[in-house]
This record gives C-alpha cells, structure tokens and sequence, in this order.
C-alpha cells in the first residue's frame, strides 16, 4: 500500500511556507502539492494538534509515519 503521507513529511521538514499552509488547510495543502490522501490518510491528517511547534510537529509527524 503507498503512503502518500511520506511526501507531506519531506516537505514539512524542508518548506516553512508549506508549513503554513499545512497548519492552515491540511487537506487542502495536501490536494495543492498533488497527493491524494487515503480516509485513514485524512483522519491522521485531522487528528494532529496542528497548534504544537514545528519541532512537536515534526517530531510526530516523522514517528507515526516511521511504521
């Protein structure tokens, strides 16, 4: 099964103005950089608290998608 997540992440670490728009419309920002996200791909996406710091974030981000 891909993970179209693994795209999102690497340019999560890489791009402060995706950042932002990640934080802002993550479904959005997600269709905007081409990625088609599975429904479980949405719920994760949903389920983040996008008010954490980059750092948490990142941190989060990178270990749910490490499986």
């Amino acid at each position: 099964m891909p993970n179209n997540i693994d795209p999102l992440v690497d340019r999560w670490v890489s791009d402060p103005a995706f950042r932002a728009a990640m934080r802002a419309n993550p479904e959005g920002a997600a269709r905007a950089a081409g990625v088609t996200l599975t429904a479980d791909e949405r719920e994760a996406m949903r389920s983040l608290d996008w008010g954490q710091s980059d750092e948490q974030l990142t941190a989060r981000i990178s270990k749910d998608n490490s499986c």
